[in-house]
């Protein structure tokens, strides 16, 4: 999930770049704001699906460590 989240925000990026042009006229606050307001959603949702993979993947780590250690083979 995070690395489609990735692409995704890759591409949102590329488009919000692409509507950057300062030779047709100046950045304003307002097309700041509103690149902001595009690009901060993927952002966090990135930032959340990494951390809830690595804690999953902690405890996951860790169950197994410690039904290893208790079976005996």
């Amino acid at each position: 999930m995070a690395g489609v989240l990735g692409i995704y925000s890759l591409i949102i990026a590329i488009i919000i770049g692409t509507r950057i042009n300062p030779k047709a006229k100046s950045y304003c606050l307002f097309d700041g704001y509103a690149h902001l307001s595009y690009g901060l959603p993927y952002g966090l949702a990135g930032v959340s699906t990494s951390m809830a993979i690595g804690i999953v993947g902690d405890a996951g780590v860790r169950y197994n460590h410690s039904f290893q250690s208790q079976s005996s083979i």
